[in-house]
């Protein structure tokens, strides 16, 4: 049976993403220049902290301006940075609520994301600031991507995320690339270091230490 319905949805879809996705920039001027005003009052070190500032306590304590509000909401700015800087460094649980399985030696298993096999030297990205970092050539790590990190697959040889399926981004990109991808693989991140050896075996969805 045809779905006539099936355009029309994917093209709201693609206008909704648009959409939604345009006003990101602008929000983050705002916001950016409202962390330089803070900054220049003292309140952050950076005028990025912002973004670690929660709405209700940031809103009341500029109806407050009082100096009570102001330490309090630095304090809370700092507190909230400093949780990101040290549960960045972890993966999240498999299954909340659960504890962590002990981890299995030898090969990584996950799903395969994109045909093929190619050798590097891993380098783990976390965010958009490790971009600049990542070597051309090495296996690119990570928990996910997303559209912005594209530009890294033409400097991979491969790519192994801890999330996501044959559909995810990265396992699309990777295919349409031609590097050989292996999603889903849990604990990755935490069970290699950045200059260690790997083969990525996107056919099979395994990943061996050289």
């Amino acid at each position: 049976m045809i779905n006539f319905f099936e355009p029309l949805y994917t093209a709201l879809d693609d206008i909704e993403h648009y959409q939604t996705t345009r006003l990101t920039l602008p929000f983050r001027e705002g916001l950016r220049a409202l962390g330089e005003a803070l900054q220049a009052k003292g309140i952050i070190q950076d005028a990025m902290d912002v973004f670690f500032a929660k709405a209700e306590i940031l809103s009341k304590t500029i109806q407050r301006d009082d100096t009570e509000s102001w330490q309090q909401l630095a304090e809370t700015i700092q507190r909230e940075k400093q949780a990101y800087i040290n549960h960045r460094q972890y993966s999240p649980e498999w299954e909340l609520g659960k504890s962590p399985l002990p981890q299995a030696e030898g090969d990584f298993v996950g799903l395969p994301g994109s045909p093929g096999i190619a050798s590097g030297l891993v380098y783990k990205v976390l965010s958009a600031e490790d971009f600049a970092k990542f070597p051309a050539g090495a296996v690119l790590v990570a928990r996910t991507t997303n559209p912005a990190w594209t530009p890294l697959c033409y400097k991979a040889v491969a790519v192994v995320t801890e999330s996501g399926g044959p559909l995810s981004h990265g396992a699309v990109t990777a295919r349409e690339v031609g590097l050989p991808a292996v999603m889903s693989v849990r604990g990755i991140l935490d069970r290699l270091e950045n200059g260690v050896t790997v083969t990525v075996d996107g056919t099979t969805g395994r990943v061996y230490l050289a």
